[in-house]
């Protein structure tokens, strides 16, 4: 590497832009049912018209995404949903998802004025850059043909902490300071070690495989990051302060 840090080498190999158009919007989209519907059959594929993954949830949310500066492909996206008393058939998508199992006590989301709680949401990262090109050929075909350089793999798996931190990003900006999320256990335990120390507020459940309710305030978020987790944060958080769209 060079001497460079890992974060350098992310901040070379990809860039992190609001979707705050309605072609970003598209792309996020069909990165989701890229990985929701086509790989992992979590939704419908015919719930997923020209497939497109969209819910209800969708228009109180900001979205975000990561490109691979080489290719101009999308990498990943996620969703900060914030809670509102109208317009959606919960006010966070887990309520509506497993209400019942959320655990009552003073972080359950009702607990929480709706001005106060936000919820980060479809976080996807494209097969492409989760599995080496070659190793195994996806839903949509060989996509080996992306020929990434050892220096670029090794920046993949900081894809779905970088997809986190911009959500955390997005938390900070928001005014909200609640924040609700369904993740797997895994994904958890790597956050707690980089200093995202979040509560369970439900048991380990079946949802799209094993996951569980998580609850942290951004104050604890923000103060708890070690170093390293800092370090990316800091290039994420720049880089959605300094361009809205990916051209």
């Amino acid at each position: 590497m060079g001497g460079a840090s890992l974060t350098d080498a992310f901040g070379e190999y990809f860039k992190i832009v609001l979707a705050s158009t309605p072609e970003l919007q598209f792309t996020v989209f069909r990165v989701r049912g890229d990985v929701y519907c086509r790989e992992f059959g979590y939704e419908r594929l015919e719930d997923c018209p020209g497939g497109l993954e969209i819910d209800d949830f969708d228009r109180v949310s900001k979205h975000c995404l990561i490109m691979h500066r080489g290719t101009s492909t999308p990498a990943g996206c996620v969703r900060l949903v914030e809670a509102t008393q109208r317009g959606t058939p919960g006010s966070l998508p887990m309520e509506l998802a497993v209400g019942a199992a959320i655990r009552g006590g003073p972080l359950h989301p009702d607990n929480v004025p709706f001005a106060r709680r936000c919820e980060i949401s479809r976080l996807a990262v494209h097969t492409r850059f989760r599995r080496r090109p070659k190793e195994q050929i996806s839903p949509m075909g060989d996509l080996g043909s992306l020929d990434f350089t050892e220096r670029e793999l090794r920046t993949f798996p900081l894809l779905s902490v970088a997809l986190f931190l911009a959500a955390t990003s997005m938390v900070a900006r928001s005014g909200r300071d609640h924040v609700y999320a369904m993740m797997e256990p895994r994904l958890e335990r790597l956050l707690r070690r980089s200093g995202l120390r979040f509560d369970r507020i439900s048991d380990v459940m079946e949802y799209h495989g094993l996951r569980a309710a998580y609850h942290i305030h951004i104050r604890d978020a923000l103060s708890g990051m070690s170093e390293e987790l800092t370090e990316l944060y800091e290039l994420v958080d720049a880089s959605l302060d300094g361009g809205q769209n990916a051209s």
